[in-house]
């Protein structure tokens, strides 16, 4: 009888710590889990209201980005990387300071493990939370700072973002 309850003890808790680590903030990915063909052209937009109804997301994004990089090569990196991974927009959150301090533009995936409706199914800027919150302070990075010679910020700093895709196809369901 002893044996049987402490079996069902140690099930309980097994379960118990199960679900509590679902709740919390779910690893990186080493890339992205959607493969889609290149794109010729990117928008990158700080405005969820410019994304189209069709749209879905297919990565979620913590960007870091050194503070030697001009405005003008953080953001044909980040077009690069989404053209290459099949993105029709960039959608960036918020920004913050990383405390680490890295040589070159990263990008660490965080899902989703299938591409979703944006207008119907996003829920906010919830990924990433044991990697976001081990940074600094909020960062004011501005509608559009992307266009100057000189670097935007005087410490590297950690970016949100999300790559959608537009295209009617496979992925419309």
């Amino acid at each position: 009888m002893v044996i049987a309850n402490r079996f069902y003890l140690h099930v309980i808790v097994a379960i118990i710590a199960l679900s509590l680590s679902s709740c919390t903030s779910k690893q990186p990915q080493m890339r992205i889990t959607t493969v889609l063909p290149a794109t010729s052209s990117v928008e990158i937009t700080f405005d969820e209201k410019q994304i189209a109804e069709q749209c879905r997301v297919f990565a979620h994004l913590i960007i870091a980005i050194p503070a030697h990089l001009s405005e003008i090569e953080i953001k044909e990196q980040v077009e690069d990387y989404a053209m290459k991974n099949g993105a029709d927009y960039v959608l960036v959150g918020f920004v913050r300071e990383n405390l680490d301090d890295p040589n070159a533009i990263t990008f660490t995936p965080y899902g989703p493990k299938q591409p979703y409706l944006f207008t119907q199914q996003w829920t906010g800027w919830k990924f990433g939370f044991r990697d976001w919150n081990r940074g600094g302070q909020l960062v004011d990075y501005g509608y559009d700072r992307m266009k100057r010679e000189k670097s935007p910020f005087d410490m590297p700093v950690n970016v949100q973002a999300l790559l959608l895709t537009c295209q009617l196809g496979p992925l419309k369901q």
